[in-house]
């Protein structure tokens, strides 16, 4: 899924000098600075190690675990090789089916915690995509106000049809160049580069 906000008109038109004077329009590839900043870099790989951090947590080591003994015991009920003796054979039998409860149990609360965490992580993503586009709005505003731009719209958004939002412009002025360097020279976006492991007692087995 596309998650990356499309943001039509940036900049609305301001009352114009004469009613004669055409509008100075200018375009912006917001995607492409967005793509470019640091800071949307930096948030992807903090959600990359938070992600990993899930797989990492003691409750999915307990269901892999389990699975790997709920696999070996069902090799040895179905190895014809070595045929089993009633008595065994039950008492296997028996275990696999303790084991298999044990399973479902480890991954239902695998699984309610792997769907927090999922969205306090989308939370994040989305707070981290905001501040970023935030910022170049404003450096889009400084910019456009400075030179003069009646409306500034963005060439690399999108409409609710899939159609890109500028079909055609007539020598438009593009100054994304101008925005990238003025952000460059911008306070940059602090990142958390650490990721912490989630505080928690480990859960009971069954």
């Amino acid at each position: 899924m596309n998650r990356f906000p499309i943001i039509a008109i940036i900049l609305a038109a301001v009352t114009l000098g004469t009613a004669e004077a055409a509008p100075r329009v200018a375009l912006v590839r917001v995607k492409d600075i967005y793509t470019g900043l640091p800071s949307t870099e930096a948030l992807a790989h903090q959600v990359k190690l938070e992600r990993e951090q899930i797989a990492k947590n003691q409750r999915a080591i307990d269901l892999r675990r389990v699975i790997d003994e709920l696999q070996a015991l069902q090799a040895r009920l179905s190895d014809k090789k070595n045929p089993l003796t009633e008595e065994v054979g039950a008492k296997l039998a028996r275990s696999y089916e303790i084991k298999l409860q044990e399973a479902k149990t480890f991954q239902q609360e695998y699984e309610n915690f792997r769907s927090e965490q999922e969205k306090s992580i989308s939370q994040k993503e989305v707070a981290g995509m905001r501040s970023s586009l935030n910022m170049v709005m404003e450096v889009v505003k400084r910019i456009s106000k400075a030179r003069g731009f009646d409306m500034v719209l963005d060439s690399s958004g999108g409409t609710n049809t899939g159609l890109p939002f500028v079909l055609h412009s007539k020598d438009a002025v593009d100054i994304t160049a101008d925005i990238v360097a003025a952000i460059k020279d911008a306070k940059p976006v602090p990142a958390s580069a650490e990721v912490k492991p989630v505080a928690e007692s480990k859960p009971a087995k069954p």
